[in-house]
């Protein structure tokens, strides 16, 4: 179906293109009402009811999140979900202003997995993986292999932190609070108006682990504002400190293999991790400060 027809079907008129996803996110509206739709391509983003699972038990605990206002049109490939518009916008602070928003962002992120935990929700999502099983895939090794000998730099750089990454998850007994997270908590889906929150939005990556995987799409490897203001909430211990960088480099290779892997068979160009490569290199002075002994860039 196309976004025409399955708006036809709803009764509501579609709307302007909202965001770059490949689930695709369109406004809409009937009458004065608004909507927004989005589609969940199978391929992409399995096990559509998940998200829409999480969302509703953190809404049951006041959370402002989205909701279904028709039955889900589900089709071979995918599904499309109808959802009340969420009021208020999303902060945009000036560069001056950032710091600020990172920190109380972060201690919004600890109230935020407070009440994730309190879902009980403990199983997993089905197509994903948790950081220590991702990085330990042979297929993802064996993939970054062929890989290295087309892009020898880009190649060696990718399998060498991967390698650093299932290295320390085999050498460390990860005991860390886990919980179902939110997966892209980043200030355009977080939504306010006069102040108040009014919406958390955005649940496609939701699944549950360790509550600093949270910190990949939030702290992105250099926003310590958001780590230090999580911190003020719900103090990390020194093991949750050691495995923000192990975890963030997990969730720099989701999807990689798949990616790889279809390249090399030839069903697709090569793929572009220039934003992968980008954040295995930013650096943060507070997790070096708080966790010395993790894996570090390694050289060359």
């Amino acid at each position: 179906m196309t976004v025409i027809e399955v708006c036809s079907r709803w009764r509501v008129t579609p709307g302007r293109v909202l965001g770059d996803r490949p689930s695709g996110t369109w406004a809409a509206t009937r009458g004065r009402t608004r909507y927004v739709v989005k589609y969940f391509d199978s391929a992409a983003f399995p096990d559509w009811r998940y998200p829409l699972r999480v969302a509703a038990a953190l809404r049951a605990q006041g959370w402002p999140t989205p909701e279904p206002a028709e039955e889900p049109q589900i089709e071979a490939a995918g599904v499309w979900v109808l959802f009340h518009r969420l009021p208020g916008r999303s902060r945009q602070p000036a560069d001056q202003d950032k710091p600020a928003e990172e920190r109380a962002r972060g201690r919004l992120l600890a109230e935020f997995h407070a009440a994730a935990a309190a879902t009980g929700i403990t199983d997993q999502r089905g197509g994903f993986a948790g950081p220590a099983e991702v990085v330990a895939d042979p297929a993802l090794d064996n993939w970054l292999r062929v890989h290295e000998r087309t892009r020898p730099d880009e190649g060696r750089l990718l399998r060498a932190c991967r390698e650093a990454a299932a290295e320390w998850f085999a050498g460390h007994v990860a005991d860390a609070p886990r919980s179902v997270i939110h997966g892209d908590f980043a200030p355009w889906n977080l939504l306010y108006r006069d102040g108040r929150l009014t919406g958390v939005i955005d649940f496609e990556a939701t699944h549950h682990s360790f509550q600093v995987a949270d910190f990949a799409l939030s702290w992105r490897g250099y926003h310590d504002d958001v780590l230090r203001g999580y911190d003020e909430v719900r103090p990390l211990s020194e093991l949750e400190w050691q495995l923000v960088r192990p975890v963030f480099w997990a969730w720099l290779f989701l999807g990689v293999k798949d990616e790889l892997a279809a390249h090399h068979r030839g069903a697709a160009p090569r793929p572009n991790f220039d934003w992968q490569l980008a954040h295995l290199r930013k650096h943060s002075a507070l997790l070096a400060e708080r966790a010395p002994g993790v894996p570090v860039l390694p050289a060359g």
